[in-house]
């Protein structure tokens, strides 16, 4: 127990350092990004190319991670939701050790004058990832109790084609954002596409909106309003748990959005999975700019979410609206969150590594 306290001090620790520190690797056109999980990492990198059109321009990225991560399934034997107990074992949990990879192109198709650069692209992106599962360390956890393709793991590969809308202005100086962001995308993976140990054979349709307002432009405090709906959709001949437990698009790369557990705080991760999901996100979030001299920035986040799925029928029920609220306090986006969910009227604490969205 000391040891995994130590490192998680430790990651804690280069987390902060590495939120103050600029991107590297611009002086050579290359930018990269560091995503920390708890256990784990992505990191891409990007680089405006040559322009394939006139008047717009083209940028190059890929990306690798993985990690040792816990992940959750939420269904018995005969496909019923899971519920998990206040007290005991959750025997939705299992361990999986995972790689990620990806690599893409965002084409501008409409340039912004005033912002020197794409308002529009369009994104083409080939993901993978393998993932091991460890039967050893929970034998009883139900997901290796179902008769699922890919209850052992193992590949999965997919193209993502979407169109993106980019009308956000961020100060970093004081913080903040401001502006619309949207976006569409469709995402396919099909057998052939080296998906045979998995058995995935889907389409996935999403749609996602952000919405940034700022109501106080300050070198003390900063306040802005933040907004996030998203709307998900699969279909296909089988569509693996990783799928049916997160989001799909663009906005998160090179993550995903995971849910509706995980993009909606206050219930465990990769609870309440679906075909089809909506979420919104709503965040009042107040940051104190001054602090930046010392290399860090602390904020409070106040947020309320709101979810939806459809329970594998296939039919949103809008009478199942699940709410959640809490406060988040962090620095330099390593963030503490209490959450109430009210539907179970229960009370969390977790920690998140970045902000929300």
């Amino acid at each position: 127990m000391r040891i995994k306290q130590t490192w998680l001090v430790m990651l804690l620790a280069i987390l902060v350092l590495f939120r103050a520190a600029p991107a590297q690797g611009a002086e050579e056109g290359w930018e990269s990004r560091l995503e920390l999980r708890i256990w784990g990492f992505d990191l891409a990198y990007s680089r405006q190319g040559a322009p394939l059109f006139s008047g717009v321009d083209t940028h190059y990225f890929f990306s690798a991670g993985g990690g040792y991560q816990t992940f959750g399934f939420y269904r018995e034997a005969d496909n019923k939701a899971y519920t998990p107990p206040q007290k005991g074992e959750n025997l939705a949990l299992y361990r999986n050790a995972n790689l990620t990879w990806s690599a893409g192109l965002r084409q501008g198709v409409l340039y912004d004058l005033a912002r020197r650069r794409n308002l529009v692209d369009l994104v083409l992106i080939f993901n993978g990832r393998y993932d091991h599962h460890f039967t050893e360390k929970n034998p009883g956890a139900l997901l290796f109790a179902s008769d699922l393709p890919d209850r052992d793991g193992g590949w999965q590969n997919s193209l993502l084609a979407g169109l993106v809308y980019d009308g956000v202005d961020v100060n970093r100086e004081r913080c903040l954002k401001h502006g619309v962001y949207a976006e569409v995308s469709v995402e396919t993976a099909p057998p052939f596409l080296g998906n045979g140990s998995t058995g995935a054979d889907y389409t996935r349709l999403n749609g996602t909106v952000m919405g940034f307002l700022t109501l106080q432009e300050g070198r003390e405090v900063s306040i802005y309003l933040a907004d996030r709906v998203m709307y998900d959709y699969l279909t296909g001949n089988y569509i693996p748990v990783r799928a049916r437990t997160t989001f799909g698009g663009y906005s998160k790369y090179p993550a995903a959005t995971r849910g509706l557990g995980g993009g909606f705080r206050g219930v465990e991760e990769d609870r309440f999975d679906g075909y089809i999901k909506a979420l919104n996100n709503l965040e009042l979030r107040i940051n104190f700019p001054r602090w930046s001299e010392y290399g860090v920035v602390p904020e409070v986040i106040f947020y309320f979410d709101a979810g939806l799925y459809d329970d594998l029928t296939r039919r949103l029920d809008f009478d199942r609206v699940m709410t959640s609220l809490g406060v988040g306090v962090g620095l330099s986006d390593l963030i503490v969150y209490g959450n109430y969910f009210l539907n179970e009227q229960q009370f969390s604490i977790t920690l998140a590594l970045g902000i929300h969205f």
